[in-house]
């Protein structure tokens, strides 16, 4: 699975009670490792077009604590694609490569005109071949 590495810059408003990132906040963090995967891999449309994907399914664990003088950086990549769905896998993780969260969540195609999900578009599936095996 070839993967997409994101810098994510930690805000002093992420930080909770305890001097950690909040475990709302990680979330937001996969966001920016998800859209940067979905615009270089599928393009602008696959995000915001009429036909999109959207996020049906999140699991995460939290292994380490993030603080905020770590530099974190989210990896991104697609796991199995399906019919109508794909499974994309994510790592956030500091600069010295220790694993903070790991995370799976489930993509789906969406139609928002229609509001049903729709068969994944074959360009999809080719960008998303080409990119694993580039």
């Amino acid at each position: 699975m070839k993967s997409i590495k994101t810098p994510v810059q930690i805000r002093l408003n992420d930080i909770d009670m305890f001097g950690h990132v909040n475990n709302s906040i990680y979330n937001q963090y996969l966001d920016c490792g998800k859209i940067e995967y979905m615009l270089r891999v599928l393009g602008y449309d696959a995000l915001f077009g009429e036909k999109s994907m959207v996020i049906v399914h999140i699991e995460n664990d939290f292994l380490n604590p993030c603080l905020l003088t770590d530099e974190l950086f989210v990896i991104t990549g697609v796991e199995s694609v399906g019919e109508k769905s794909v499974t994309m896998r994510q790592s956030i993780i500091d600069k010295k490569g220790e694993v903070k969260v790991e995370s799976m969540s489930i993509l789906s195609t969406y139609n928002t005109e229609e509001k049903s999900s729709f068969p994944m578009p074959d360009e999809w599936l080719r960008a998303l071949k080409s990119f694993n095996n580039s």
